[in-house]
């Protein structure tokens, strides 16, 4: 099985929502982990708390390449078009965070959907840099 078939469809979007889970994981939970709090003090262990969102964006966002990219692999998507999924992912990631009940809306909430727009963009950014090397590892270098 070549590289290009797991950069497409569902293997593709696997690959993608673990990639997602290790940007938010060790990425973006390393820096809070590391700079933010490192005594512990809102969250224990920053890693393991943005697994979440790192997954449930990961599957957002691998469903909307699939639906947008269709046939194409993710090599192959422009990385505008990466930028821009990654921040819907974000809103949606902001949205899910805001309480359920109706009138209720606290007002860290569209500070949280700008934060969660901001990280979902960067991990988008990192996951077409990722898709890109793989593809260029994988294609044959040609002699000069």
């Amino acid at each position: 099985m070549t590289m290009k078939r797991w950069m497409s469809g569902f293997r593709g979007a696997f690959l993608m929502i673990l990639v997602w889970m290790i940007v938010w994981c060790l990425g973006f939970g390393g820096i809070v982990e590391a700079f933010i709090d490192p005594e512990g003090q809102i969250i224990d262990v920053w890693p393991t708390f943005l697994a979440i969102p790192g997954f449930i964006g990961g599957g957002v966002f691998s469903a909307l390449l699939l639906i947008a990219g269709r046939s194409r692999g993710f090599d192959e998507i422009a990385a505008t078009h990466f930028a821009i999924w990654g921040v819907v992912t974000g809103i949606v990631l902001g949205l899910l965070t805001i309480p359920a009940e109706i009138g209720d809306v606290s007002p860290g909430a569209l500070r949280m959907t700008g934060i969660l727009t901001g990280l979902s963009f960067v991990a988008a950014l990192a996951s077409a840099f990722f898709f890109r090397v793989v593809a260029r590892w994988q294609t044959p270098a040609t002699g000069h």
